[in-house]
């Protein structure tokens, strides 16, 4: 009572005691990585991969260096990226001697160069071996067939140090905040990750990289599985010569030859091979060079005069491609068309065999080399999912090894027209292009004006509904008109979108927040809004609707738009919901259905067989890699994390927005990227504490056996989390829930009562409905022994227990 007695003399001691309370009783190391992980996770950012200068100028790595800078990012970031080589994981020998690549020689390799192989995935968002982690889409990035074109491969570790650092950067601060009786070292590595997520923003922030951008390369990073073999001729790398040991290792794949001693003959293509064993690519790029163009299938002199099945699709992304690359300076942006075509054809070469190995059997013969002590013949005989991948051939510049001066900078590396473009930076671009286009995405940007942050936070855990915490906000009740705005990725064209929504309590648990479905497994609780169609970031004629158009971005306060992609937006009536329900909004889309059309001149005459196209067009699309696990499954629909609205005892004035939309609703945040407990269980209507007989917090928080928190990244206007409440465990931890929730609701009450009229920070004024005012009368508040008398109004509703971000 005395405590409340406070609260309402002095509104400002409500909101320090509410601070106070809401940092966990008991934090542990456990909140945490260990020490060695954390400092090394840092340090890799801090230390920016040896880069030394702001606006660094690229230059052609040697191979050494190479190694060196993989190797510098696999330590840094050992949940995102693994670094092996062709002769640990195949078992395959070397090629060259004692004289080349002496900075290989270790283990029982005295001469020779090694294949090194860099891998970045989420292993913590998708832990090996599980659904999510098999359905991973997959791409491959070849640095250096040849050896004497020297672009590919500091493209590609350039390409992996982008990634690395933006998803590391984003992902900080790791854990939860600490109690104020944590040992030191956990608050120390506290204050050390706030401090480089600082740090990792300002850094990026600098070399032109926005913060959208950041959270995009993020999404690869952590949606994505990304093959990276800087120089697969590591021997004519290392020499600078085309071949490895006098064979072309670009005439050494088994399609369209006659002679089976003609294939495989070189360590750079077998490792190539073993890698398509033992993945499920659908997208491909090999780097070249000696002139400049993106080229496709088909290559081969058996179909001069032919295109191939899936040429509609093949010419629209090497068309995208082009246009992000650009040009610069004399260097006109990338000519496109088929191999045959604007290159010339071959034998032998590893973009068809990559694309029509599987499908076109008549053409593949098994190798049987006598290089290298042989190599068995039935690792070229491939089943009917291996080879179906767009592996598209980039000739980077018709200098085979440019000069430095046309190489570009790590400043602004997504402006096309920036002084700093170059062969690098925009082939850095391209290799990126490919790694989003992999896989349609649809994302919930905005919600009543609320711009929402992304939902899709490296290392972190996305299954079990999570999603139903960490992107949740509260409207009023008794709206006609809810605004949802909403962005799709990864395609060309949108066919179709809109958005679905439920009461969270009749969604199928098939929707958990983490996987794609089937439209037969929703059931028939959702309703839908209208639908409509547009076009993405890469299409021709750019994001429709454009992302300036966006509400969410024009009445907030982060400034600028709140997506690169298209911004599409319906209202959905949410009046007939009751306080303390909760919503799931899915935005769904269709798209590219244009790529499955075919040109009259195709051969063979079959319909599209890439994994790209059939994975988005052909439900009835399903292939496994049956060494590993791997799936592609294709489907019509694609969904995007729910987005969680609870209905709340408030309401907001009419605004009218900058886009010229009248809003008579609002909302404010409830959740954040720590899955904190918010002491109220909205779906099931009670308290989200723990008794003294509960193993788990029925709230969604994690209990005190937990070993791993479900954790992310922080706001970029604030180094600190957006804490709301987390229940302790037993003794002193139950009274921290008991005065989390006492100063929880009197601190909204206070805010409200002393600021009703006051502009939120995202331009919103929030004020007592009649009935709130009924509810809470003149400003004081019951309290029973143990805590808030819970008497329910006259509804019968029992009010939430909520607070304001």
């Amino acid at each position: 009572r005395m405590v409340a007695q406070l609260i309402r003399a002095r509104p400002l001691f409500s909101v320090f005691l509410y601070i106070l309370a809401t940092f966990p009783a008991h934090a542990t190391g456990e909140n945490f990585a260990s020490s060695q992980y954390q400092s090394g996770f840092r340090a890799g950012i801090e230390d920016g991969g040896h880069r030394k200068e702001k606006d660094e100028q690229y230059s052609i790595l040697p191979s050494q260096e190479i190694l060196d800078r993989i190797d510098f990012l696999a330590k840094s970031f050992p949940h995102l990226a693994t670094l092996t080589n062709a002769q640990d994981m195949y078992g395959l020998p070397t090629a060259g001697d004692a004289k080349d690549c002496d900075f290989d020689h270790f283990d029982d390799v005295t001469t020779g160069c090694r294949n090194w192989i860099l891998t970045i995935e989420d292993t913590r968002a998708h832990p090996p071996g599980s659904e999510s982690s098999n359905t991973l889409p997959e791409v491959f990035l070849s640095g250096a067939l040849h050896g004497n074109e020297r672009v590919g491969p500091t493209t590609v570790v350039e390409v992996a140090h982008l990634l690395l650092e933006s998803a590391a950067c984003e992902a900080l601060p790791r854990g939860l905040p600490p109690s104020p009786d944590a040992d030191v070292e956990v608050k120390s590595n506290w204050e050390s990750d706030l401090a480089a997520a600082e740090s990792c923003r300002n850094k990026l922030a600098q070399r032109g990289i926005t913060e959208l951008h950041r959270r995009w390369l993020a999404r690869l990073v952590t949606t994505r599985r990304i093959v990276i073999v800087p120089t697969a001729n590591a021997l004519g790398y290392f020499q600078n010569r085309r071949e490895e040991a006098g064979v072309d290792p670009n005439r050494d794949f088994p399609y369209d030859l006659t002679d089976p001693k003609l294939c495989m003959q070189t360590i750079a293509g077998r490792t190539i091979n073993e890698l398509f064993r033992e993945h499920l690519f659908q997208l491909s790029i090999t780097f070249h060079g000696g002139m400049e163009a993106i080229a496709y299938e088909w290559g081969a002199p058996s179909y001069l005069d032919w295109m191939s099945p899936d040429d509609e699709a093949q010419a629209q992304i090497a068309n995208a491609y082009s246009r992000y690359a650009g040009g610069f300076g004399r260097h006109r942006p990338y000519q496109t068309g088929t191999m045959n075509d604007v290159v010339y054809f071959v034998r032998g070469g590893m973009e068809d065999w990559a694309y029509a190995g599987s499908f076109d059997p008549d053409r593949v013969i098994p190798c049987q080399p006598e290089q290298y002590g042989g190599y068995p013949k039935e690792r070229t005989i491939y089943d009917e999912s291996t080879l179906r991948t767009f592996n598209m051939l980039v000739e980077t510049s018709d200098v085979k090894s440019p000069v430095r001066d046309d190489l570009g900078t790590s400043h602004d590396p997504f402006n096309t027209n920036s002084q700093g473009n170059g062969h690098i930076s925009r082939n850095i671009r391209l290799a990126l292009l490919a790694l989003d286009l992999v896989q349609p995405y649809v994302s919930i940007v905005g919600a009543n004006g609320l711009a929402l942050r992304d939902d899709v936070v490296p290392l972190t855990y996305r299954g079990d509904r999570s999603c139903a915490y960490t992107k949740k906000i509260m409207i009023p009740p008794g709206l006609n008109d809810t605004l949802i705005e909403w962005t799709v990725g990864g395609a060309m064209s949108v066919d179709f979108t809109t958005v679905l929504f439920a009461r969270w309590g009749d969604v199928p648990d098939i929707v958990d927040g983490a996987s794609q479905y089937d439209p037969e497994h929703l059931g028939l609780a959702f309703r839908y809004a209208p639908a409509m169609g547009g076009t993405t970031r890469w299409h021709q004629d750019g994001p429709q609707p454009p992302p300036s158009e966006a509400i969410s971005s024009s009445i907030s306060t982060m400034g600028g738009d709140s997506t690169l992609g298209p911004i599409f937006r319906t209202m959905i009536d949410t009046s007939d919901f009751q306080i303390g329900e909760t919503i799931a909004v899915i935005a769904v889309a269709n798209v590219d259905k244009s790529w499955a059309m075919q040109p009259d001149d195709i051969n063979p005459d079959l319909p599209p067989q890439s994994h790209i196209v059939n994975a988005r067009t052909n439900p009835q699309w399903r292939h496994t890699q049956a060494s590993t696990g791997k799936v592609i499954q294709g489907r019509n629909d694609w969904y995007s994390i729910p987005l969680t609205l609870v209905i709340g005892p408030m309401q907001v004035d009419e605004i009218d927005s900058p886009a010229g939309v009248s809003l008579q609703e609002g909302a404010f945040e409830i959740s954040d990227r720590y899955r904190m407990e918010y002491g109220y269980n909205f779906e099931e209507g009670q308290d989200g504490g723990r008794d003294e007989n509960s193993q788990r917090l029925s709230g969604g928080g994690v209990d005190e056996n937990s070993q791993q928190l479900n954790s992310g990244g922080v706001e970029d206007d604030s180094q600190q989390s957006k804490v709301v409440g987390k229940t302790g465990g037993m003794g002193d931890g139950v009274i921290t829930v008991v005065v989390v929730i006492i100063v929880a609701l009197v601190s909204a009450f206070t805010v409200v009562h002393y600021k009703r009229r006051e502009q939120l920070r995202r331009g919103l004024k929030v004020v007592m409905s009649d009935e709130d005012e009924h509810r809470f009368g003149d400003g004081t508040i019951s309290y029973a022994e143990g805590g808030i008398d819970s008497n329910p109004d006259e509804s019968g509703m029992e009010l939430p227990k909520f607070s304001i971000d």
